[in-house]
Order: C-alpha cells, then structure tokens, then sequence
C-alpha cells in the first residue's frame, strides 16, 4: 500500500533558514513526492494515454554548443508506453501541463506542500498554483530562459543540474527584455553567453530534492543521466504579481507610446496604477496580436522509439493550449 498524498508530502525538510527563504531568495530543501507511489513507467505510462491534447507539450531542443533551438511536436497517436520509451531514447522533453484537471493526486501532493510551507512561515502567502509534469531525456537541455511567475521544482526521477542567474542583473536579463518575457512576445528563452556561467549557482538536484528561486531569475537546465521526472509548478506572492503588472505596464508603454519606463519598482502609488492598467489592457487584448505562436515542426516516428518526423513547413500548425 503506498502511503497517501498528505503523508508524503508531509515529508518536507528544510536546510536552516531555507523555508524562509521560500518565496523570494533561493531554498533548496527535501521532498517525499516519490513514496506516492504515482511516478513508476506504469503510473506514467498509464498517465500520458489519458492526456487531453490541449495540455501537453512534447519538445526537442538543439545539442550543446549548437545554435540553441526549442521546437514543438506531437505524440503522433503513440501509446504512452512508447511515448516513454520514445523520451528514454530520444532528445525529447514532455510538459503535462493542468494537473489539477487531468492528474489532481499528483496536483495534490504540491498543493499539500504549499500548505506545510505556508504553516512554517505565517508571513507567506501564496497562490495561483498551477503545476506541471515534466518527463525528459538523459542529457536533454532547457535552454537558458526568464519565467514569469514564481516556480518551484520538485525533482523526483533521475538527476539534473540547475544553473541559477541573477535577475536583477541587467546583463543577464534586461528590463526590455523580461517586457518581451511578460508580454509573451517571444518564446522564455533569452540571449546567453556561456561566459556568465562564472556568475552563476550550479545546483544538483538528485531525487528527492525541491529548488525555488527569485522570481524572474534566468536559468538552463542539463539532465546528467537517465530520466528525468520533475513537477514544475508556477505561483504567485503579492509582490511576484506586483511586479509582473509594472513589467507588463512598462512593456506597453515602451511599445505603444514609445516611452522609456524610468522605474521598475513594485512598491507605492506608481506601482499600484501600473498593475491597475496591466489588468485592464490584459482584459481589452491591446497587446494580443503580437504573441508568439507555438508551433507543431514534428511528430514521433512510431517506428523507432527516440526518433523524430520532420514536418516540411508547409505542414506546420499552431499548438492550441489551453
């Protein structure tokens, strides 16, 4: 019998200090996700066949030291076992994505985590939970990119390194750029030099860890062997939204009125009117025609586990998510 959800994610433990942490700095801490029982090949297996369309992403993304690349697929009508064994194989990385719809046991356990951190730290107050899982290949990459709420990874199968890079450095992520980010003009991935890598926190994650960062921190991830299982679950504090209302704002104003934002702050009236106009431009779609599209460039080759079918552009298609 596996234990239940609120057991094992009652197995948090924190390294000093790092619950408070949580939220705003970086905390890295130990999870009990795995002894649910919910993340075996047959669980997962089990869990891909039952997936609507309309919540998964299945990518390939360029080798090291290629020019980096991130492009969409389709399961190709493949079984979930093959799907796996395809990721297993392959160069692939597979979003589940609205596990409070399709998978809410898993949704579950996160959510009883938030809760256990929310107990250890009063002063936090969390919401917007939307959590994702990610199943990838040995050696599959992240390419370096900027989210735009808050994340935590919860790691489970597999082990992977997380490169960290600081947010408020205009180097790594200019306030233009984190605008483009917000407005979701352009894919999350960003500009990289290798050379920052000196600038950075290199993290191991081994099965059984979690990791939160700053919000809006730029970081790339290398999966070191075997595969890899994590859930990735986007959240908001009050100041993480503050700050994506401003940056929203700012972009706007930088794009349609050509005007250069002399402040970023989340804090006072300016702030506050900021984030009123974010909402309101979000409600009238102002910006909505320059969103990127996602688009479908391959599917699996069902004759091979790990190979891909290049779709010739013409047969390229928008990924309708939702």
């Amino acid at each position: 019998m596996t234990k239940s959800a609120t057991t094992a994610a009652s197995n948090l433990k924190f390294e000093p200090g790092h619950d408070m942490s949580f939220g705003e700095g970086v905390s890295h801490f130990r999870h009990g996700f795995a002894e649910s029982g919910l993340f075996t090949d047959e669980k997962l297996a089990e869990l891909i066949d039952s997936y609507p369309r309309e919540y998964y992403m299945i990518t390939t993304m360029s080798g090291a030291g290629e020019q980096p690349e991130w492009r969409n697929g389709d399961f190709n009508g493949a079984s979930g076992k093959f799907v796996l064994d395809a990721i297993r194989e392959g160069h692939l990385w597979l979003c589940l994505r609205r596990l409070d719809l399709v998978a809410p046991e898993i949704d579950r356990l996160v959510n009883d985590a938030f809760a256990e951190i929310e107990a250890r730290n009063p002063a936090l107050k969390t919401s917007r939970h939307r959590s994702s899982l990610l199943i990838s290949s040995p050696e599959a990459r992240v390419l370096y990119h900027s989210d735009i709420p808050m994340v935590a990874l919860w790691h489970v199968r597999g082990r992977k390194r997380v490169w960290l890079y600081d947010a408020d450095n205009p180097k790594h992520l200019p306030d233009e750029t984190l605008e483009g980010v917000v407005l979701r003009e352009t894919e999350e991935e960003i500009h990289f030099d290798p050379a920052w890598d000196a600038e950075a926190a290199a993290i191991d994650l081994e099965p059984g860890w979690a990791l939160s960062w700053p919000q809006n921190a730029p970081h790339r991830v290398d999966n070191l062997d075997s595969l890899n299982v994590s859930i990735t679950t986007d959240y908001y504090t009050p100041a993480a939204q503050r700050k994506y209302g401003v940056y929203y704002a700012n972009g706007l104003m930088r794009r349609r009125l050509g005007w250069q934002p002399r402040s970023t702050a989340t804090d006072g009236i300016g702030a506050l009117a900021k984030c009123a106009a974010a909402v309101a431009m979000k409600k009238l779609g102002v910006h909505r025609q320059a969103e990127r599209d996602m688009m479908q460039s391959f599917v699996l080759d069902l004759s091979q586990p790990g190979a891909i079918d290049e779709l010739p552009p013409s047969e390229w298609r928008p990924i309708l998510q939702t």
